[in-house]
């Protein structure tokens, strides 16, 4: 019995681990399947980088929003039944009406039919229809108050002005995420190049080791070069691990923005034949007011408070509307159908005008008086943005510039130090160096492959900053397909 139990516990146990390996989760990040290109970090960035997924959405809520704000324009169907239950009069009524309201001086057309029968008090005279009832059609509109604009107007007309924010919002939410993308895979591929140099000057290292060792047994140099090798192959050991450990660092800060569809993070994969993508920079030589023009023209944040404006403009103009008088007019045409009283036949032209008059505006001027002052801060706020503009694209541009001027000087101390180690090594192998000076030699060769490298990350991250503060779709969007 003790054993049956045993078994069957058994039994539970296995089975219920291999249901949990069924439902296990999708792992949270795979690896790419071919060599990452930038084009590639931009376009999963642009459409699958959660924020930019978030934005998105936030636009399709706006959206929805002005759709339902548009519900108030939707017509519909108002009717109802009346009848006396008891009493001296049994009349009865029915009617039922198209209602559909329109988005101009706030009107509202209708049609409408009723039918009475039996016997009504002369008070409810209005109800008495002919026998087969009475059918009517008009308008209602207003000629003063809600002429041009109403609630139902500044609700929908609001709701279209959201959708205007937050599609500059995602932009804006777009244009920063492309950037720190931008200057990740900068510095991922730039960390596996230094990685590369590295490995070459340690590769170097090693194999002169070896012939230094083989010529040390054989007595043709003095042990301690062995020994000074060795040291410097530990010292590059050393950067070669850094190295390592930096480029593996830039390779997992770039993997946040490398997506797949689903949005699951993936691992980017290095090729030897990857370079860091050459950019036009001939926009440098143009002239500023013209890069100035171009960018502020693109710019979400100036839509966004050219937006704003708009939006508190409209709540000035339904401010102001308040304080109108309401003068209302409402035509429409009846005519009752069939035999009944003499007094229901023919078709009737009706026009009904009613008046309201405020006597005092304090909600109203309090809302214009809120609006106009939130409309003058947008305004200040406008202009500041506009001046940060100007000058962060000047600074961009003087950051372009000299990052540009410092990596061909970068590369020219590259060329010279390339030079003086391939020298100094011919020199070492025909036995007019020593190794102290050979070792300097690559030391400094490293260095300025350090240098090189560091001022192309520099020049890409300006590039990146001009890029973004421009609003470049030429770079940022232009070569990413399906990119808003």
């Amino acid at each position: 019995m003790i054993r049956s139990a045993a078994l069957l516990l058994c039994f539970f146990a296995v089975s219920e681990v291999l249901r949990a390996q069924d439902d296990a989760p999708a792992p949270l990040r795979a690896t790419a399947v071919r060599a990452t290109l930038l084009n590639d970090v931009l376009k999963s960035t642009a459409v699958n980088y959660p924020r930019v997924r978030a934005a998105r959405a936030a636009i399709e809520e706006k959206q929805a929003d002005t759709l339902a704000a548009n519900g108030v324009f939707d017509p519909r169907l108002d009717g109802g039944l009346f009848s006396r239950l008891g009493g001296y009069y049994d009349g009865s009524l029915g009617d039922v009406g198209y209602f559909q309201d329109m988005p101009f001086m706030g009107a509202e057309i209708f049609a409408d039919y009723s039918v009475s029968t039996g016997s009504f008090p002369v008070y409810e005279d209005g109800l008495v229809t002919s026998d087969f009832g009475q059918a009517r059609v008009g308008v209602a509109l207003s000629l003063l108050r809600d002429r041009d604009i109403d609630d139902r107007r500044f609700g929908v007309a609001r709701a279209e002005l959201q959708v205007e924010l937050a599609e500059s919002a995602f932009v804006a939410e777009q244009i920063t995420t492309l950037q720190q993308a931008y200057i990740a895979y900068a510095q991922w591929l730039i960390s596996a190049e230094i990685l590369a140099a590295y490995e070459s000057l340690l590769e170097v290292a090693v194999v002169r080791g070896s012939a230094l060792r083989r010529q040390a047994e054989a007595g043709d140099v003095a042990e301690i070069l062995v020994v000074e090798n060795d040291q410097a192959v530990l010292q590059r050991e050393g950067l070669v691990i850094e190295a390592r450990r930096q480029r593996d660092l830039a390779a997992e800060r770039l993997s946040l923005f490398l997506r797949d569809e689903d949005g699951v993070v993936l691992f980017p994969r290095f090729g030897p034949e990857l370079v860091i993508p050459l950019q036009d920079e001939n926009f440098l030589d143009q002239p500023l007011e013209l890069l100035i023009e171009r960018a502020l023209a693109r710019r979400p944040d100036i839509n966004i408070a050219n937006t704003l404006q708009a939006q508190f403009r409209l709540e000035r103009r339904a401010a102001e509307n308040l304080a109108k008088p309401a003068l209302d007019l409402r035509i429409y045409s009846a005519r009752d159908l069939g035999d009944g009283p003499i007094r229901r036949q023919g078709t009737d032209a009706v026009a009904d005008l009613t008046f309201s008059i405020p006597l005092k505006t304090r909600t109203a001027r309090g809302r214009a008086a809120a609006a106009e002052a939130r409309l003058a801060a947008v305004g200040y706020e406008l202009k500041l943005i506009v001046d940060e503009a100007k000058r962060d694209l000047r600074l961009a541009l003087v950051n372009l510039r000299a990052t540009s001027q410092l990596k061909e000087v970068a590369l020219g101390e590259l060329d010279l130090a390339q030079r003086l180690a391939e020298a100094e090594q011919r020199q070492f192998e025909a036995g007019t160096s020593d190794y102290f000076l050979l070792n300097v030699r690559e030391r400094s060769l490293g260095e300025a492959q350090l240098k090189r490298w560091q001022a192309e990350l520099n020049h890409q991250i300006a590039l990146a900053n001009y890029f973004a503060i421009s609003i470049d779709r030429e770079v940022l969007w232009g070569n990413a397909e399906g990119i808003q």
